[in-house]
């Protein structure tokens, strides 16, 4: 080095190092060897090595360092060591890392076990306690955690090198790290094997186990150990296989822990007639000194066995003493805690798991309703993944018999080449004979030893070479309750028997695939149904809608114009049109309204609309095709002489014109009452308001949305729903039962204030009262046409009477009686009095053109008042002989 600086010396080295302390500092922490720390330490009065060892009290808060003099407890917070082949390869990366987070600040402030008075361990056993008392992981944070399916970040952990040189240093600092390392980890495998690690190097025990207590058995809770046999200096985290070692509860020294919740510190195993060598014998390993102690839960109960053997050291300190055991006891009360709450999260984990797998067979029932056997498939597939079963079963029952099936589902695991057994053969036993049974009792069955069992017949599993242990079966019931089928899961492949989770599982699956085949089926039924239906309506539809020749001679024809056919008089006679010529009149009406330029009506359509309307209405006495046509009439006419027009919009119209043309489409002759009392298909089809009203309505759009006949076709889809709600109003107003709440309404606006109605919020109203005026128009005609049009009337009354009386065995109403017939003229001055004239005269109110239909009504009831005073002249007559 001088050839190279000649200038350079030792000396100032050493004064360049003393003017530059961190960087002298930086090179000691990357460069010092740990024989040289030692070197330093020793020269600093610490005692070597081996004093240490041989002096420490191994028990928490008590001195682990001593220093020679007083004077040297200023080092007391330095990182202390040990020269061993365990920590000597990473010694100088865990000085750096501990001189690094020694900047830092933990949960808990540090301190020096060689400076710290009684008091002090004290108050740090405080702070423990405290810690200890934290509650466990809120089961709302679970939740969410799965929910989200993100895991709690964990505490990250030093390894085993790191580890025990911590503890050599600072019992208190290394309890504390081993506490936080547990604290959030809900990873039972993971938090079982730091467990184990840690109090191996806490009692300094050279190999250790856990066994946690599994309660889902029903007879007795075992004990169940992933994490075995592991070495006190291993940094490896066991695999996640569903392998696992188990202790009968009870037996041995390890059942007898979690049985009595003693303690058991053993010096020499092999002279305790509780202890098995068994595994000794097999990995060829020599236990004497044993230690072994129950992990208890915030709720003083077990739930673990923790177990160290071989003491590390010579002589009598090979064995474990009341301080390791104390210390061990304290340290198993915080692993009590992270292991409840790993277990309750894991609880809470497979609870997710299992509704969403129940959420997933529901979606498969909307999904699967075309395919009931990939439904059952599915369903199957699911329920054998999350009960974890060799084999899943499902049997169909055949109809036919009370004990044999018409079709078998089963899946082995793992499934071969992804195939399903799916056998048509009702001679097939998979499971042997329970499923049969279940079939026939309807009784759930769980069988933990199928070949115990004398319900059970092993004939099937000699045939096919299959072992069967455990069974649960269910059976599956329809939305009626009947056993439509049988499903059975076969063997867990963890070995067990299938427990109370799983036969609640099972049984929602049952239930999911019961559902999804009866939904299945139902909708085969319906698909069948609508089938009919479509083929019904084609029938109808080539029956009912009118003949290329019609549709050509119509639009070969010239449509008489309104004047020449008096469609704007209020007097119009409701006689003077034959067939034909009603509906060349309907064709004006719309073409005199300008209704097929304002909304681009097809001339061929609307011909071929009104053609299949008229053909739609039946051969009834009085609601057919002339009475729809002359509502129509003076609707139209109102329209074209009335003001009230100008307060409708150009859809309001085109609503009304074809709602009366329409308004009693496919009537037979009969009133709501009669649908009623008969239970008709109609009244059980639309209910018991506005039965037929309803009928008309559906039979209107169901012309409409025929091929050819749409007059709306060519308008926005908001003013075809606008319109067509227009049209169900109109159509539903011409029920009297429905005019008679309206009309209440009507008449309390005009009485308040006749501009009540006139404003477009009111239209509503208006037209539900026009409909109905149209409708009941023929009582405003003259006498000669009202008197015809209340014959007819009439006429099907008694024909709905004479139904009453001799089908349904009632006595017809007395409007509907035929043997009323001479009370014609009464009741119809009734009908005007109640109905008729206050309707009219409301309406002149706002519009001067039902003045004229008032004066119309009033002419009528004079006639109708002669007739009935000339009927009562002859009752007197005959009363008195003369």
């Amino acid at each position: 080095m001088n050839r190279l600086h000649p200038t350079l010396n030792s000396c100032s080295v050493e004064d360049w190092l003393d003017s530059n302390p961190e960087t002298a500092n930086d090179y000691f922490l990357r460069k010092a060897e740990l024989t040289l720390i030692n070197k330093w330490l020793t020269s600093h009065g610490f005692h070597p090595l081996q004093d240490y060892i041989s002096g420490r009290k191994g028990s928490l808060g008590q001195e682990s360092i001593t220093p020679t003099s007083p004077n040297d407890n200023k080092y007391s917070d330095q990182n202390f060591f040990p020269d061993s082949k365990h920590h000597r390869s990473n010694s100088k990366k865990h000085l750096r890392q501990d001189f690094a987070k020694s900047k830092l600040r933990n949960m808990f402030r540090t301190y020096c076990p060689s400076t710290c008075n009684t008091e002090a361990r004290r108050n740090s056993l405080k702070e423990l306690r405290q810690f200890r008392s934290l509650p466990p992981t809120s089961l709302n944070m679970l939740g969410m955690l799965i929910q989200s399916k993100i895991r709690l970040p964990r505490y990250p952990s030093k390894d085993i090198d790191m580890k025990r040189e911590l503890f050599h240093m600072n019992e208190r600092e290394f309890f504390l790290e081993i506490v936080k390392e547990i604290s959030n980890d809900l990873n039972l495998a993971s938090l079982s094997a730091k467990i184990i690690a840690n109090i191996s190097i806490l009692v300094d025990g050279d190999k250790g186990s856990l066994f946690l207590v599994d309660r889902s058995i029903k007879e007795k809770p075992i004990l169940v150990s992933k994490i075995f046999d592991v070495h006190s200096g291993t940094n490896l985290l066991p695999s996640t296989t569903d392998e696992a070692i188990t202790a009968h509860w009870g037996k041995g020294i390890i059942g007898y822990v979690a049985e009595t919740g003693e303690t058991v510190n053993i010096g020499d195993a092999s002279e305790d007639e509780r202890y098995n060598d068994e595994v000794d014998r097999m990995m060829g390993y020599k236990t004497k000194s044993l230690l072994c102690m129950p992990i208890k839960n915030a709720g003083d109960e077990i739930v673990g066995v923790a177990q160290i053997i071989n003491k590390r050291g010579e002589g009598e300190n090979n064995l474990f003493s009341k301080d390791d055991e104390r210390l061990l006891a304290t340290y198993t009360t915080f692993c009590g805690i992270a292991i409840q709450n790993a277990q309750i999260f894991e609880a809470c984990n497979k609870e997710y798991e299992r509704n969403k797998a129940l959420l997933e067979v529901a979606h498969d029932l909307f999904e699967e309703q075309t395919n009931p056997d990939g439904l059952i498939l599915k369903t199957m597939q699911r329920a054998q993944t999350l009960l974890k079963c060799e084999r899943c079963s499902v049997f169909l029952r055949d109809e036919t018999t009370e004990t044999s099936f018409s079709k078998v589902f089963d899946i082995d695991y793992p499934m071969k080449n992804g195939q399903v057994n799916l056998d048509n053969n009702s001679n097939v036993k998979v499971g042997g004979s329970i499923p049969e049974f279940v079939l026939s009792t309807g009784e759930s069955v769980n069988i933990t030893d199928a070949y115990q069992d004398p319900r059970f017949d092993q004939a099937a599993d000699k045939m096919t070479g299959f072992h069967t242990k455990s069974i649960l079966c269910k059976p599956i019931r329809n939305t009626e309750y009947e056993i439509i089928g049988v499903a059975q899961v076969v063997n867990r492949l963890d070995g067990y028997s299938f427990d109370d989770q799983d036969d609640q599982l099972f049984e929602a699956f049952a239930i999911f695939c019961g559902l999804g085949i009866n939904n299945a089926l139902l909708y085969a039924q319906v698909s069948i149904a609508a089938a009919k239906q479509q083929v019904a309506l084609e029938m109808l539809s080539y029956h009912s809608a009118v003949t290329k020749d019609e549709l050509a001679r119509l639009k070969a024809e010239s449509i008489p114009e309104a004047i020449e056919l008096h469609l704007s008089d209020l007097r119009f006679n409701d006689f003077s049109l034959e067939s034909e010529e009603m509906v060349q009149a309907s064709i004006r009406i719309f073409i005199e309204l300008g209704l097929l330029r304002k909304f681009r009506i097809d001339y061929e359509t609307l011909c071929r609309w009104v053609l299949t309307i008229r053909k739609n209405y039946r051969n009834v006495t009085y609601h057919n095709w002339r009475h729809a046509f002359n509502v129509c009439q003076v609707m139209f006419a109102i329209f074209k002489k009335g003001k009230i027009r100008n307060q409708l919009s150009d859809k309001e119209v085109l609503a009304l014109i074809v709602a009366c043309l329409c308004h009693d489409l496919d009537h037979r002759g009969t009133n709501n009452a009669f649908q009623h009392k008969s239970s008709s298909a109609l009244s059980q089809l639309y209910g018991t308001k506005a039965t037929l009203e309803h009928h008309h309505f559906n039979h209107a759009v169901m012309i409409l949305n025929s091929d050819g006949h749409n007059l709306f076709a060519n308008i926005s889809s908001e003013d075809y729903s606008e319109i067509i709600n227009l049209l169900k109003e109109a159509i539903l107003a011409t029920d009297l039962s429905l005019h008679v709440q309206v009309r209440s309404k009507f008449f309390s606006l005009i009485n308040e204030d006749v501009a009540n109605v006139l404003v477009p919020e009111r239209n509503d109203i208006v037209r539900s009262i026009l409909m109905t005026t149209c409708d009941i128009a023929a009582i405003t005609k003259p006498w000669e046409v009202q008197r015809q049009v209340a014959d007819l009337v009439m006429s099907e009354f008694f024909d709905q009477g004479d139904k009453e009386r001799n089908e349904l065995k009632i006595k017809p109403m007395a409007h509907m009686d035929r043997e009323n017939q001479d009370e014609l003229p009464k009741l119809q001055i009734g009908w005007i009095d109640s109905i008729c004239l206050p309707l009219y005269e409301g309406m002149s109110r706002i519009d001067d053109i039902f003045g004229i239909m008032a004066e119309g009504v009033r002419s009528n009831k004079r006639q109708w008042e002669k007739l009935e005073a000339e009927r009562q002249g002859k009752m007197k007559k005959l009363e008195t002989g003369v």
